[in-house]
């Protein structure tokens, strides 16, 4: 049952375009933290994107530096290799060299030799020096300059490669992995060039120690390193362990090269502490160019964005919190002022004028214009009350004359009907006081009948329709007598009855009409429930869901089809108030069932009541 009353509560109180309640203080909090948000937010935004772009500036300034050095060995390696390979094609000494066998002429052919290579070597080549192998002879012929000043001043004799050479030989040819590129021979912190013209092996080699224009990336406490791509760090001089860096860093460390060839990576290193790593593969070899810059010296350029983002987000905070008291000052102080103005009007208090929270000029003409509202309410309050009234009387009487003209067709046909036949004058006598009594009933100035009123006519009605259809119409009832003396409004079943006939009766065909009079309590209320089922087809959902809320769908008179039932409905809400309910189902097994409920009052005759009850007697 509780569900059952909440359907019908639901129905009837609950609005269907009711819309929550805001607090405008709790709105403007509302969108002035959604402000301070989205402020935020966008603040963090431009801040990362501009973090993001100079970081990326100084990593491409750092790799363009190395891309410079990078081509400036490239141009002076490759024009160095490409003059020893094109001597040993052209050179008629060194061609010579291989084929005489006569040592005098051997001694002299390595004299030019040295001295015309030696010619392309200064103290500031890139490369230390150049090599000639001849295999058949076993000849080694380095070339080098010693003058140069540095850790590697008077290079020793390079016998080294002359080992190398013969290690990788294979019967009289070098192994092709060893002709590729410059690699790095880990011993002598160099790397090495190898090329085979003819059966001749020339090359180069660059001392690493020695390396000219890297100076420029050994300051400001970076660290120039040469490392393959794995990451393993090939040659470090003493820089790493200058810095403070005690391991065996071609063991222990491994650096994420080939994530700082796109972009710059933070790492920490033990002794070191927070490095940027940046790299750039060599052109010239399979390694790669790395450098570690210290990461406060990486992220120098953005100390002035740090400082500005800074004052400008304290600017921020400062500005919002002013606007947020102003704002306080401007809504908060006179919305208080004119909801408690409101609270007074809601308590019926019209006589308490509002007293300015403050001398704005804004604040005084709405406490003014608010006054004198309160002034026009209460002057007006009588008077629309009365209008409000009258203009309830009005419509229900309105609504009365539109319900009278049904019964008095229906009742007059059925006189007409039975005056034709002279035998059955005493039901025509009969039907004659019935209806004479109905029309007084129908048309009575009264809007509250006793329900055992309404019952005992709308048996008088079911009476005239079964002398109108003899045969047909049946009718039960199952009453809770504690509920005879209820207040109803007159016509609240007839309207019903006379609605199931009109619509469902069928001549020569059985139709039962049932009445269910029950007693409901709900939170401790008592209510009256009234079922009015008929034996026809029902309605369509459609249907049942327009007439469950007819009083939204006026057009349901147009046909006039629906014009009781939306009066009825009408009447109940004007009449019983809000807490009375109307709801429309198919009954199983029958046709359709209306049931209304309302709050039980029981009915006390006044004098007004009784003089209209005995004329209409």
């Amino acid at each position: 049952m509780h569900d059952f009353w909440g359907f019908f509560h639901n129905s009837y109180n609950a609005s269907p375009g009711a819309k929550r309640k805001h607090s405008l203080l709790h709105r403007f909090d509302v969108w002035f933290i959604t402000a301070m948000l989205i402020f935020a937010t966008l603040l963090v935004a431009v801040t990362m994107v501009i973090f993001l772009r100079l970081r990326e500036f100084s990593y491409r300034s750092v790799q363009d530096s190395l891309r410079f050095y990078d081509n400036r060995l490239y141009v002076e390696l490759s024009q160095d290799i490409l003059y020893l390979i094109d001597s040993c094609s052209s050179d008629p000494d060194i061609i010579r060299l291989r084929t005489t066998v006569d040592k005098n002429q051997e001694v002299g052919c390595i004299a030019r030799i040295q001295q015309r290579l030696l010619s392309q070597i200064t103290t500031h080549s890139v490369i230390r020096g150049f090599f000639l192998y001849y295999n058949d002879k076993d000849i080694f012929l380095p070339v080098y300059s010693t003058a140069t000043t540095g850790t590697g001043s008077g290079y020793p004799f390079p016998s080294f490669i002359r080992e190398l050479l013969r290690a990788h030989m294979d019967g009289t040819v070098v192994d092709d992995d060893l002709i590729i590129n410059w690699f790095f021979v880990k011993e002598q912190d160099c790397l090495i060039r190898v090329f085979r013209v003819g059966g001749i092996y020339g090359g180069a080699w660059i001392d690493l120690n020695n390396l000219p224009g890297f100076e420029e990336f050994s300051g400001n406490d970076s660290i120039w390193l040469i490392t393959d791509n794995s990451g393993q760090v090939l040659y470090a001089e003493n820089a790493l362990a200058q810095e403070g860096y005690d391991k065996d860093y071609r063991e222990e460390l491994f650096l994420p090269v080939e994530e700082s060839l796109k972009e710059p990576v933070s790492v920490s290193i033990p002794g070191l502490g927070k490095r940027i790593v940046i790299s750039f593969k060599q052109t010239f070899s399979d390694y790669c160019f790395t450098v570690l810059l210290p990461q406060e010296e990486f992220l120098r350029s953005f100390r002035s964005l740090y400082i500005l983002l800074a004052l400008l987000i304290i600017w921020a905070i400062a500005f919002l919190i002013y606007y947020n008291r102003m704002g306080l000052k401007i809504i908060e102080i006179p919305v208080k002022s004119l909801m408690t103005a409101t609270d007074h009007i809601r308590e019926g208090k019209l006589d308490r004028a509002i007293t300015p929270p403050n001398d704005y000029e804004e604040t005084l003409q709405i406490t003014d214009a608010f006054n004198k509202l309160l002034s026009e309410i209460g002057n007006l309050r009588i008077s629309v009350y009365e209008e409000q009234l009258q203009a309830r009387e009005f419509e229900l009487k309105s609504l009365k004359n539109q319900i009278a003209p049904h019964f008095l067709i229906n009742c007059l046909n059925t006189v007409f009907m039975s005056s034709q036949d002279q035998s059955k004058q005493d039901i025509t006598n009969h039907i004659i006081t019935t209806l004479s009594s109905h029309l007084r009933y129908t048309l009575s100035e009264r809007d509250i009948v006793p329900l055992s009123e309404e019952l005992e006519y709308l048996e008088n009605y079911i009476l005239l329709t079964q002398y109108r259809f003899p045969g047909t119409l049946e009718f039960e009832k199952d009453i809770d007598p504690d509920m005879m003396d209820a207040e109803v409004f007159p016509m609240i079943l007839l309207t019903l009855t006379e609605n199931s006939i009109k619509t469902g009766l069928i001549m020569g065909e059985p139709f039962l009409i049932r009445v269910r009079i029950s007693k409901t309590i709900e939170n401790d209320q008592t209510f009256v429930c009234l079922e009015h089922t008929d034996s026809g087809t029902g309605l369509s959902d459609e249907k049942l869901d327009i007439y469950n809320n007819i009083l939204e769908h006026p057009d349901v008179t147009e046909k006039g089809t629906g014009i009781g039932l939306y009066n009825t409905a009408m009447r109940l809400k004007l009449i019983m108030g809000s807490d009375a309910v109307l709801k429309f189902t198919n009954a199983e097994g029958m046709g359709l069932c209306v049931t209304i409920c309302f709050p039980y009052k029981e009915f006390k005759e006044n004098e007004e009541n009784q003089n209209e009850s005995s004329d209409h007697r």
